[in-house]
C-alpha cells in the first residue's frame, strides 16, 4: 500500500525517488499521483517527506485539481523556456530540466532511486549534472502488491462486469444450433470467434471496461496453446473446447481483472472430461493452501503435485513439456494485469495479506485442446476470498 512507501524506501537505504513518465501508460506513476497524462512529467519523493509533482502549464491546472499529489508545480516555476533554449535539441533540452529541477530540490550528493524504465538518456544527463542515480527494481511495485480497500472495491466491480458479460457470452454459445460439420449457428449465421469477441468488446465498453488489447477464445485443437487469442475467421464449434480468458480494465479508475472458463457446446470427449476435472482439483486445492505468509511456489507445488498425481506433466524442475501443465500458477493483478507477487517455481517471497493474485490452473494437449480455469482472490490472514462468483461448468 502507498503508506508502505517510505519504509520500503528506507530499507532499501533511498533518499529521493524520482520518475520521469506519462501516468496512461505507466502503472507507477497512476499509483502514486491518481493524475491521468498523456505526456511524461515529474514527480519526486524525498523519504518521510510528502511528494511533489512538475507539469507542463497546460496540465498545471486541471493536476491541481485531480492529483492526489497536493505539492503541484509548473514547468514556468523552473524556467522550463530558458533551458530548452540552451541546447539545439529540444529533447535534450527536457532532460537538462529534469536535472534543473531536481537540483533544486534535493541537496547535492543525495542518493537517488529511480525505476528501471526510467529514460536512459535523462539518467545519463543527470548524472553529467553531479546528481548520483541509483535504478533498481520494485521499489514501487512491492508497495502496489497489497492493495487497499478501494482497491480491491475497484477490482470487484470489474470483476462483477467481466462475469456478467461472460455469462451471457457462454449463453449466445448455448443457444447456438449445431450445423454441417458441428459448426455453430447463431440466429442463422456461423459464431465465429470474431462475433463472439465483438459481443464481449461492445458490452465491456458499453459498462465502462476496456477488453484493452484482446481477449482470449479459442477453439478446439487451436485452445492447446495457452496465449492464442483466436482469429476473428475461426468458427466455434460443438464437442471441443472453447476457452475464454477475460481480461478487462475500468476505464475510469484503471484496475484490471482477470478470469478463465472453460466450455463446450453439447458434449465434452472423455479425455477432455479428465484434463477437466484435474484441473478443477488442482485449483481448489491451491486456494486451500493460500494463506498469508505461503510462499508462492510452495502453492505452485501443491498444484502440481495434483496434476503430476493424475497423470499430468508439469514444467516443474525446468522440464520441457509439451502436454501438460506449461505455465506458471497465477499472478497478481491490479493497475497492470500481470504484476507482483507470482506463483511459481521461483517465487520464494511469501503472500502477503491483501494480494490480489489468480489461481490458473491449465492443462493443454495439441491433440485434444485446452483447459483452464481462472479465479481472481484477495489473500487473508487464514485463507482468501475468493472475489469471482461465477459458477464453473464444462458442458453447456
Amino acid at each position: 500500500m502507498k503508506d508502505d512507501l517510505n519504509a520500503i524506501l528506507t530499507e532499501k537505504g533511498v533518499e529521493v525517488l524520482l520518475l520521469y513518465a506519462d501516468s496512461y501508460r505507466d502503472a507507477n506513476m497512476y499509483y502514486l499521483t491518481k493524475f491521468l497524462a498523456p505526456d511524461p512529467f515529474i514527480f519526486l519523493k524525498k523519504v518521510d517527506a510528502d511528494p511533489l509533482i512538475v507539469v507542463n502549464q497546460m496540465e498545471f491546472p486541471r493536476a491541481q485539481k485531480q492529483s492526489i499529489v497536493k505539492a503541484v508545480k509548473s514547468y514556468t516555476e523552473y524556467n522550463y523556456l530558458k533551458t530548452l533554449k540552451t541546447t539545439k535539441n529540444p529533447q535534450l533540452g527536457t532532460m537538462k530540466f529534469i536535472a534543473e529541477v531536481v537540483q533544486k530540490e534535493v541537496d547535492a550528493e543525495t542518493r537517488i532511486c529511480v525505476p528501471p524504465n526510467f529514460p536512459v538518456i535523462a539518467a545519463d544527463v543527470l548524472r553529467s549534472e553531479g546528481l548520483i542515480i541509483n535504478p533498481m527494481f520494485g521499489m514501487i511495485e512491492e508497495a502496489r502488491e497489497t492493495k487497499d480497500s478501494n482497491e480491491i472495491e475497484e477490482i470487484k466491480t470489474v470483476q462483477a462486469i467481466s462475469e456478467k458479460i461472460t455469462s451471457q457470452a457462454i449463453e449466445l454459445v448455448a443457444d447456438s444450433d449445431v450445423g454441417s460439420n458441428r459448426t455453430l449457428q447463431l440466429k442463422g449465421e456461423t459464431l465465429t470467434v470474431g462475433r463472439l469477441k465483438s459481443f464481449f468488446g461492445t458490452k465491456l465498453l458499453e459498462n465502462g471496461c476496456l477488453p484493452e488489447e484482446d481477449i482470449i477464445v479459442a477453439c478446439g485443437t487451436k485452445s492447446s496453446d495457452p496465449h492464442y487469442t483466436g482469429e476473428p475467421e475461426d468458427k466455434l464449434k460443438a464437442d471441443q473446447p472453447i476457452i475464454l480468458d477475460i481480461y478487462p480494465r475500468s476505464i475510469k479508475k484503471r484496475y484490471w481483472t482477470d478470469m478463465t472458463r472453460t466450455v463446450v457446446k453439447r458434449k465434452a470427449p472423455d479425455k477432455l472430461k479428465q484434463m477437466f476435472d484435474a484441473v478443477f482439483e488442482a485449483k481448489n486445492a491451491s486456494l486451500d493452501a493460500i494463506q498469508a505468509g505461503a510462499l508462492g511456489s510452495q502453492v505452485y507445488d501443491v498444484c502440481c503435485d495434483v496434476l503430476e498425481k493424475a497423470g499430468y506433466e508439469t514444467t516443474r524442475g525446468g522440464k520441457n513439456v509439451t502436454v501438460g501443465m506449461t505455465h506458471s500458477l497465477g499472478h497478481g493483478v491490479g493497475l497492470q494485469i500481470h504484476e507482483s507477487p507470482r506463483m511459481n517455481e521461483l517465487s520464494m517471497f511469501p503472500l502477503k495479506e491483501h494480494n490480489v493474485v489468480t489461481v490458473e490452473p491449465g492443462l493443454y494437449d495439441p491433440q485434444i485442446g485446452g483447459v483452464r480455469l481462472e479465479d481472481i482472490i484477495e489473500v487473508t490472514k487464514s485463507g482468501y476470498s475468493n472475489l469471482t462468483k461465477m459458477e464453473t461448468q464444462l458442458e453447456i
